[in-house]
């Protein structure tokens, strides 16, 4: 093979796999990055000035979710949450839904949710936070996601995630960090 056609079929070849490899590596899917940006329950802040926070059986949650790819967009449907007491998921305290919606390529989305807690075991989690212990609680977070490529929904994933959030005697996290649910 002469010099001319070996650099004539490595053009003809890079021509064509390029473009290949930078297709599929901007096709590839990946899951929302989802995190906790805010956990907060009333009910076990001690440090409220009154009892009227300990019958106040809300739990107030900020979501943050990312879509970190470059040509699609999402759809989800409802987002259903769970938070259980202890990091084991063992005993269920609150669920709730937060609506679908859509949200655009590259594109963070915050949501808020209001749940109402039932069977948490209140006598623990005061006694934990008088001896000045954390109290932990699991939330797991499961969404249907419709993937949309150039204006056509493709196919549909189902996606949990869960983390732990550790709260203080003031009825909010920890740490100032942000978690992230895997």
């Amino acid at each position: 093979m002469s010099d001319a056609a070996a650099c004539c079929l490595a053009i003809c070849l890079s021509i064509i796999v390029l473009p290949i490899t930078l297709i599929s590596l901007t096709l590839k899917t990946h899951n929302p990055k989802v995190s906790v940006e805010d956990l907060y329950i009333p009910a076990i802040n001690v440090a409220a000035p009154s009892n009227a926070t300990h019958l106040n059986t809300f739990v107030f949650i900020d979501l943050r979710l990312r879509n970190s790819m470059p040509l699609t967009g999402l759809r989800y449907e409802a987002l259903n949450l769970s938070l259980f007491y202890g990091g084991d998921r063992s005993l269920a305290v609150a669920e709730g839904a937060v609506a679908g919606f859509y949200q655009g390529m590259k594109k963070t989305a915050r949501k808020t949710a209001v749940l109402r807690t039932r069977g948490l075991p209140w006598e623990d989690a005061f006694d934990r936070i008088s001896r000045g212990l954390t109290v932990d609680i699991a939330v797991e977070v499961a969404m249907a996601v419709k993937l949309r490529r150039w204006g056509v929904y493709r196919k549909r994933k189902v996606v949990v995630v869960a983390g732990v959030v550790s709260l203080d005697g003031s009825g909010e996290e920890v740490d100032e960090k942000v978690v992230r649910l895997n």
